[in-house]
């Protein structure tokens, strides 16, 4: 499913990045249990001043490094797919159900519209039928004279 193109097609009017950000981050790692312990890692933000105690998330920060872990073993990685990062919209944000139906009617009404021709094959077709009309045409004064030639047989006969 295409988030972006199901969004337009519930709201016409709206922008892509303006509006609305979709967003795809690609495979994710998620931990195992029990992994966190053995990829922590503690990250220095900045060093204390003489005197001042540590405090967490002002001086330091604990974090997942993903490079003393195991693929498979420690952790998997996950494909979350496209999702929708911002919303600034003032209608409320569509469900999964409601983004699936749009895309479904998206693709339904795109199945179902005419096929844009370029201008040749515009000209093309407006040849065609001219042909058509014009045969049309000269089969129609065939016809007429046909007539007019036998009233005229009938009138000096």
């Amino acid at each position: 499913m295409n988030i972006s193109l199901a969004i337009m097609y519930l709201y016409p009017d709206t922008t892509p990045l303006r509006d609305f950000i979709v967003q795809d981050n690609g495979p994710e790692p998620v931990l195992r249990p029990g992994a966190e312990d053995k990829g922590r890692i503690r990250y220095e933000i900045k060093s204390p001043e003489n005197g001042e105690e540590l405090e967490e998330g002002v001086h330091y920060r604990y974090g997942i490094d993903y490079n003393l872990l195991v693929e498979g073993e420690d952790y998997d990685l996950v494909e979350r797919g496209p999702f929708i990062a911002v919303w600034k919209l003032d209608a409320p944000q569509p469900t999964e159900a409601e983004l699936q139906a749009a895309w479904e009617a998206y693709q339904e009404a795109e199945a179902n519209k005419p096929p844009v021709l370029t201008e040749i094959e515009q000209l093309q077709q407006e040849n065609l039928l001219l042909k058509a009309q014009n045969s049309a045409l000269t089969e129609r004064a065939d016809f007429i004279e046909d007539i007019i030639a036998e009233m005229a047989t009938q009138v000096y006969s």
